[in-house]
């Protein structure tokens, strides 16, 4: 999350003096033309200095306004001045901490993309790919609170954080979490005594010519641990591409869809996943051959317990040709 937006917010909702078309405003320290702001209500808003051309329609979300060639006043350090310019407003109508950083994180990371003189069809493009992505969180999430964490776990955890996150699957229909295109990878949690977790015959079955690594951990509720936010926030530190950064909010928030607001309530204990975290090679794994399925049953799902099974060591020696698994 960005420190300095955040504190910039806290400041100006402290002495929010906005009512009808004149808000309280100030500059952004990563640029000379947008501005933050606070609604009547307390709500953030951002202040896109812009002029788009054309017939344009707003957008009217649950959670986000986007409001297109607006002229408004703007108070800046407790002076209102009179701003000529025109401005694309993008506004959050919730006050839930979790989705106000959130929303400051994630404008933030596209006004750094479109620049302080944003081409038009850019900044369109841009504030459809902002209304997409909140327009997930009336969506059903896509898996648990604890799964995701595992995974976002798994990429904090890991030596390239980058190219694990490029390699990110979490589409409904797709087998494993982690693929590159050549190997796989994914990730198994439990928050039980026992290390038993549940596959699908296919994920135990890559093509021929690729391979295929299991990473499971122990995911345990804690009332101090780490957030799913906690993480991302650690992610992101490591993280230099400003694509890779909108990749891992993209799939963060469409993975958890309705479930966003209450993911900051789930803590989890980070040392014993740190320390349970194993990586498995799928052929050490029992499974079911599928030359003895026969061809009228499909579907199948089992449950494994993976306790006595060796887990890998070295795993970019002996898989020295695989970038993802080096980058794990």
């Amino acid at each position: 999350m960005n420190k300095g937006v955040s504190s910039i917010f806290n400041e100006l909702r402290s002495r929010n003096k906005s009512l009808d078309n004149c808000f309280t405003a100030q500059n952004l320290p990563f640029s000379d033309t947008h501005k933050l702001g606070v609604s009547e209500k307390g709500y953030p808003m951002f202040f896109i200095q812009s002029s788009l051309t054309g017939p344009v329609s707003n957008y009217n979300l649950d959670l986000i306004s986007v409001l297109f060639n607006q002229h408004c006043s703007l108070i800046l350090d407790d002076v209102r001045k009179e701003m000529n310019n025109v401005y694309t407003i993008v506004v959050l109508k919730t006050d839930n901490p979790d989705l106000v950083n959130y929303f400051l994180d994630v404008i933030s990371i596209v006004l750094d993309k479109i620049g302080d003189e944003p081409n038009p069809k850019l900044l369109e493009s841009e504030i459809e790919k902002l209304v997409k992505l909140f327009h997930c969180f009336s969506k059903p999430p896509k898996k648990t609170i604890q799964g995701l964490w595992a995974e976002l776990f798994v990429i904090e955890h890991s030596a390239l954080p980058e190219y694990l996150i490029q390699a990110w699957h979490t589409e409904t229909n797709d087998i494993f979490d982690f693929n590159d295109g050549i190997d796989k990878l994914e990730v198994k949690s439990t928050s039980k005594s026992k290390r038993i977790h549940s596959f699908s015959l296919n994920q135990l079955s890559p093509n021929q010519e690729s391979n295929l690594i299991i990473a499971s951990l122990f995911v345990l509720p804690s009332g101090k641990g780490l957030t799913i936010f906690d993480l991302m926030d650690s992610i992101e530190k490591k993280l230099t591409s400003l694509e890779t950064k909108i990749k891992l909010d993209e799939i963060v928030s469409s993975t958890l869809g309705v479930d966003f607001e209450k993911a900051g309530d789930f803590y989890y204990d980070y040392q014993s996943a740190a320390d349970s975290y194993n990586l498995y090679y799928y052929k050490d794994i029992p499974s079911i051959p599928t030359k003895e399925i026969p061809l009228e049953i499909s579907n199948i799902h089992f449950e494994c317990d993976l306790t006595k099974i060796n887990s890998l060591s070295a795993i970019s020696s002996k898989f020295s040709n695989s970038k993802l698994f080096k980058s794990i």
